[in-house]
């Protein structure tokens, strides 16, 4: 079976780099592959110019505050994408506002976290994408990641986007 694929779509170099340590660290067996902003994910996901050959990613990261292409209309771009309509993409971002967590779920969003300042509490909530991906059985993810699928209607969380 071939690694799958984790389409990390961030433009803080920080932020890919901690992510993807996370991955390592959690035991997935996953390569992790970045997208710089929205122009590179809507060719990246569209397989256009450098991507042409490239394979179809089996997860979707997404940060809700790129520059340019932001939300919903991000994720609209990827959905329109061949083959990409069923793919999982799960949020990582700053906010901490109900409302884009509101917003998330209304777009199909699989998953939703924000960004922790605890690398531990990060490689727990990377564990629980082992759902979302192929061949991950042996990986067992931690009680209560603070990543935990999307309940129909979450408690209000207050506070502001970075």
């Amino acid at each position: 079976m071939a690694i799958p694929e984790i389409l990390m779509i961030e433009d803080r170099v920080d932020d890919r780099e901690l992510f993807s340590a996370a991955v390592a660290a959690s035991g997935l067996r996953a390569t992790v592959v970045h997208a710089v902003d929205a122009s590179q994910a809507v060719m990246r996901v569209n397989r256009l110019g450098r991507f042409a050959n490239l394979p179809q990613p089996a997860l979707i990261v997404l940060d809700l505050g790129l520059p340019g292409l932001q939300g919903q209309a991000l994720l609209e771009a990827i959905r329109k994408a061949y083959g990409l309509r069923e793919v999982p993409v799960v949020v990582l971002t700053g906010s901490q506002l109900e409302s884009d967590r509101a917003a998330c779920r209304s777009w199909g969003v699989s998953d939703y976290l924000v960004k922790q300042e605890s690398f531990e509490k990060l490689v727990e909530w990377v564990r629980t994408l082992a759902r979302f991906l192929p061949g991950q059985e042996g990986i067992a993810a931690a009680p209560s990641a603070g990543g935990a699928p999307l309940p129909p209607s979450a408690p209000a969380t207050k506070g502001k986007t970075p």
